[in-house]
């Protein structure tokens, strides 16, 4: 019976999504925004876990007690990216504004990057949307690479693909493992490629580190760095935020021109590259409150709180 409900529940969000995908491709940008405001309210109504979610995030980030409108505006900003991404991913450009924040070192870093073969990773994390990124990254002849678990939303990975065909050829998988990612990874960095990896969220066997972060403990993924020290090329921050209406922002940083650890230290300094990862992450949450998007407890004493709950 369990089976039969989960497939049950597994084939309506299918149609849903499909229904959505469908209303906003052919009805556009400005009708299927109005029709998001009575999906959020459903989704406000039905799911409590990520209601609770937003309350302690918006809480931390706006730095007083968030009120249900609050919270409204954070699943709409949500659904509304959600939406825009199917629009870039068509090459709908003519529908946003892209504000690009990109220093000069950055720029040059990742000239020289691709002139030399040697590629670069863009680390980014679930704060606004990635498609911004991805966007500017094809439109300046600067190819990217996702590194992405294909398995973790499997069916709207393939949604995805349908609608933009080239998406698909972008993706490295990373539920491989070991050696052979390592070398997926090198021959996309070798190509001159961009490989966009997300930092910000770890999975339950993932080893990770435990950093400060809006003023509680956190944990972040130790895999990105390191990745990142193996592969021996410059790391550059991306984060694509959503400023409302049609508008975007999308900031660049050189975080660092390689990532550098000793054999007797290594751990420690990994721990340093994710706690500064974690405070610009930091600085653009704040900046962006609404563009949280782990809509579950992230935090430590989230997590401890809800266990005493459940006990």
């Amino acid at each position: 019976m369990n089976v039969y409900w989960d497939q049950q529940r597994e084939r309506g969000s299918i149609a849903a999504l499909h229904l959505v995908i469908w209303a906003a491709l052919l009805f556009g940008r400005f009708i299927i925004r109005i029709v998001l405001w009575f999906i959020v309210v459903y989704f406000l109504l039905t799911s409590p876990r990520a209601v609770r979610a937003s309350h302690h995030a918006l809480r931390r980030l706006l730095q007083r007690e968030p009120t249900i409108l609050d919270i409204y505006k954070h699943f709409y900003c949500f659904a509304a990216c959600t939406i825009d991404r199917l629009y870039l991913l068509k090459d709908r450009k003519h529908y946003f504004n892209v504000e690009v924040m990109r220093p000069t070192e950055v720029a040059t870093i990742t000239t020289q990057s691709a002139a030399q073969s040697k590629g670069c990773l863009m680390v980014v994390a679930h704060l606004g949307s990635f498609e911004p990124l991805r966007m500017l990254g094809n439109t300046r002849n600067l190819p990217l690479s996702i590194l992405m678990d294909r398995k973790q939303g499997e069916m709207l990975v393939k949604l995805l693909e349908r609608i933009n065909p080239d998406f698909a050829l972008q993706i490295i998988d990373a539920s491989q493992r070991g050696p052979e990612l390592v070398i997926q990874l090198r021959d996309a960095l070798q190509a001159g490629r961009m490989v966009c990896i997300m930092a910000d969220r770890a999975r339950a066997d993932e080893r990770t580190f435990e950093v400060e972060f809006c003023g509680s403990k956190a944990r972040l993924p130790e895999g990105p760095w390191a990745l990142a020290s193996v592969l021996d090329v410059p790391v550059v921050l991306g984060f694509g935020l959503y400023l409302g209406g049609r508008h975007y922002q999308a900031c660049f940083e050189l975080f660092a021109n390689k990532i550098i650890t000793s054999r007797q230290t290594r751990a420690a300094d990994l721990q340093s590259y994710a706690q500064r990862y974690a405070q610009r992450l930091e600085h653009y949450a704040y900046r962006a409150p609404y563009n949280w998007f782990n809509f579950y407890d992230y935090w430590h004493d989230e997590l401890e709180s809800t266990t005493k709950i459940k006990s």
